[in-house]
């Protein structure tokens, strides 16, 4: 899987690029804030359809036409090519026209959203996956030091991008947990309706299982593959270990399979129940999971050094590009942002090894001192400089 073509109109920093890509390593290299992240985020939009940062949409046009424009448009375009088949994929961001011509602060407003595969229209949750993207950057570490929603949506990321039911799930699972909260403040406000509680309980149940079971099986594929990567890279038999850690209590879990049932949900959520309704919201559930980092039994954010932390983090992203191509039979993009500055020489050099084995490679660096002579030999070399982007 490689992007062939890719066409931005104020994106970002961007006011106009038209590039034709091909397979292999891209080098970008340019100055601090000269545009390279904008340009790997601009990506990861088109394989996610969100920013990596939490940027509000809005900020993906240009900040001058959104300023300066009466109607200010963005637009990504890019053509992806698999073994199989050709997409090509168009995104249109714009602001509504009632407000562009009431010109209301350019800092409140929305952005419309439009997408489109080969000229049909899409929801954005059918655009994901039509382009696989790995983005790996020093921004990582939140995996180990961030917060469980961190984490959740470092997992949810990768598992939705080749696995469509699992996303549909997800989505399901949040309109339900939505509407049984409301139900929870009603409640709690009017003293009526508890009966109810029992529907979406059966209703959360029944999707909260199917994402549980993907949860515990990738995480159990990342462990298996970040472990040989860590231990290659650490070098000194420190055992990397890598657990989802639900809500439910573990005597509920089925021992035998690891997998929790749809009545052992239930039974948990009951448990909480009196608890929800004090607090008017669910206590319970896949939106509470955590997953947990250790080395050598010992807490990774706690006990870890540094490099231990960035060693594992890079680990987790080499390991994640396997599993894409282990599952659907086609290489992901990798999208590398200014991660060889954080490591040594040879670190370096086993990073860009297992990266070369990817079909397509946007790698970003400050200037070339920190990337081994190997790599640049075999890369086409980009230069950004004031939104500008240009082959050398």
């Amino acid at each position: 899987m490689h992007i062939d073509r890719m066409q931005l109109k104020n994106i970002r920093t961007f006011e106009e690029v038209n590039l034709n890509l091909s397979k292999g390593i891209h080098l970008i290299t340019g100055d601090n804030a000269s545009g390279k992240t904008n340009f790997l985020e601009t990506m990861h939009y088109i394989a996610t359809t969100k920013s990596i940062q939490n940027r509000n949409d809005k900020n993906i046009i240009s900040w001058q036409v959104m300023q300066n424009s009466i109607l200010p448009i963005g637009k990504i375009s890019a053509q992806i090519k698999t073994k199989k088949t050709n997409h090509e994929i168009d995104m249109m961001f714009s602001k509504p026209i009632k407000e562009s011509i009431a010109n209301e602060n350019p800092t409140k407003d929305r952005l419309t959203k439009n997408f489109r595969i080969n000229g049909i229209t899409k929801k954005a949750s059918e655009v994901i996956g039509t382009l696989r993207a790995i983005y790996a950057s020093p921004n990582d570490m939140q995996f180990i030091l961030g917060t469980p929603a961190d984490r959740r949506k470092y997992l949810d990321i990768l598992i939705s991008q080749y696995n469509n039911n699992y996303l549909k799930s997800l989505q399901k699972y949040n309109r339900i947990l939505r509407q049984r909260n409301s139900l929870l403040k009603q409640i709690r406000s009017i003293k009526k309706r508890y009966n109810e509680l029992d529907y979406w309980d059966n209703e959360l149940a029944t999707t909260a299982i199917e994402i549980n079971f993907e949860r515990m099986t990738n995480i159990n594929r990342l462990e298996q593959h970040a472990q040989h990567h860590y231990e290659i890279l650490d070098k000194k038999g420190d055992l990397l270990s890598i657990k989802y850690r639900p809500s439910l209590s573990t005597d509920l879990i089925e021992q035998a399979s690891k997998k929790i049932s749809k009545d052992a949900f239930i039974a948990g959520i009951k448990k909480n129940r009196d608890i929800d309704l004090r607090q008017s919201t669910t206590t319970f559930g896949p939106h509470r999971d955590d997953i947990s980092v250790h080395l050598n039994e010992l807490p990774a954010n706690a006990f870890g050094s540094r490099g231990q932390q960035k060693l594992i983090t890079i680990s987790l992203r080499l390991a994640e590009a396997y599993i894409s191509n282990e599952v659907t039979g086609e290489q992901p993009v990798l999208l590398m942002d200014d991660i060889l500055s954080e490591f040594d020489q040879k670190h370096r050099e086993y990073i860009v090894e297992h990266a070369s084995y990817a079909e397509q490679v946007f790698l970003t660096s400050p200037d070339l001192s920190n990337v081994p002579s190997s790599f640049i030999d075999k890369s086409m070399l980009f230069t950004i400089n004031n939104g500008q982007l240009k082959k050398n």
